[in-house]
């Protein structure tokens, strides 16, 4: 069974944070695509990662939600509290006693793009984070944490890449971290196991048949039948990467395509998420297919580039023609063995820990109110996969 769902996120807190947050609008954009599934727009003018984000879900407040929660990770990183800086050299903080994190470690939170910019003598803005296991305190580099708007203090010599990987909100923190512990492993699972992107042999592979998916994931079959009826084919993967795959986390790893039969102007999307059990993650990877489509279709997403046509229907074609042979019992499912969020951390954080991963870090971010909380996870080693 899937963890119970969150009472906080109440209709009225949800009015908060949006006010909160600069957020004029936050839109229902459902009706501009046949495929039914709720997706919101939230709309924050004065936003400078993006002024737009979205959310998805099965009914309207999970996808306004989704929209509001996502602008206010965004809003965390753009949000410098300077009085929470430590300033100072790599060698030198070392040397004062501190545990520091070098940018050249980080994995989840950044990376290196200008080496002659960073070095053990470099000196920039350092946060403080909590290792997750020990509780114990850890300085990152802050440029890994921070997106500050034009005209804000810099933070150092712009080394250091920043993503938005592994972000989490929510008014309970155990949610907000398990949403970005999650979203972490999701990103580098799929970097080890599509490295190439989506190849033949991965389609032959992974594609799931459909036999078995409603006993497997019975939500997610519900949803592809709808999707279906609407005039959609639904393919569904297995992308979690096997015992013998170096960095395999055993946690469910789904994908789906949403390939439109009319070949409109969006052939084809796609969609990937982690989760708990593997019906979390499959509907988690069909919803995202949904929303990615009418993303494109309302085009206010500044950071979304067109799609190769081409490519989308050649790729939908490949689809078509394998003889899927991978049942959807073969997903790792740990949904049973966990009952709280606080469980589930710790659970995903073991797991990463045999994987090959026993650091991991969260820094605390600043909330756009109170009753909120926003996270960064920094978990040393794991990649970050370019796909949407």
């Amino acid at each position: 069974m899937p963890l119970p769902p969150a009472p906080s996120l109440t209709p009225a807190f949800l009015e908060r944070l949006a006010r909160a947050l600069g957020v004029t609008r936050v839109a229902r954009v459902t009706g501009l695509d046949r495929a039914g599934v709720e997706v919101a727009a939230a709309v924050r003018p004065g936003g400078y990662v993006l002024q737009v984000c979205n959310g998805k879900g099965l009914e309207l407040q999970a996808a306004s939600a989704g929209a509001l929660l996502e602008t206010a990770e965004l809003w965390a990183a753009e949000t410098v509290p300077l009085e929470r800086l430590v300033w100072g050299t790599l060698e030198r903080l070392e040397a004062q006693g501190h545990t520091v994190w070098s940018a050249d470690t980080l994995g989840t939170r950044g990376g290196v793009v200008v080496p002659r910019l960073w070095s053990r003598q470099v000196r920039c803005a350092w946060r403080e984070a909590a290792e997750l296991h020990s509780g114990r305190p850890v300085l990152v580099p802050a440029q890994a944490v921070y997106c500050p708007p034009s005209g804000a203090p810099a933070l150092g010599p712009m080394s250091v890449q920043w993503t938005s990987n592994g972000s989490g909100a929510h008014p309970e923190r155990s949610r907000a971290l398990l949403h970005a512990l999650l979203e972490a492993t999701e990103r580098d699972q799929l970097a080890r196991i599509l490295p190439d992107g989506w190849t033949e042999e991965v389609l032959r592979a992974r594609l799931l048949r459909s036999g078995g998916l409603e006993q497997g994931a019975p939500r997610t079959a519900a949803l592809a039948s709808a999707l279906r009826q609407r005039g959609f084919d639904v393919h569904l993967f297995d992308l979690s990467p096997g015992t013998r795959t170096p960095g395999a986390v055993a946690l469910p790893v789904g994908g789906a395509m949403l390939v439109d039969r009319d070949q409109g102007p969006v052939p084809l999307a796609a969609g990937y998420a982690c989760g708990l059990g593997r019906d979390q993650a499959l509907l988690g990877a069909l919803l995202e297919a949904a929303q990615s489509r009418l993303t494109d279709i309302h085009g206010a997403r500044e950071d979304v580039a067109a799609a190769d046509r081409e490519a989308s229907l050649a790729l939908a074609a490949a689809c078509a023609e394998v003889r899927p042979r991978r049942a959807v019992q073969s997903m790792p499912d740990l949904s049973d063995e966990v009952s709280s969020p606080e469980e589930a951390v710790r659970e995903v954080l073991t797991r990463l820990a045999k994987a090959g991963f026993p650091r991991a870090a969260a820094v605390e971010l600043e909330a756009p109110l109170p009753g909120l909380h926003v996270v960064r996870v920094v978990v040393p080693g794991l990649r970050v996969s370019e796909l949407l």
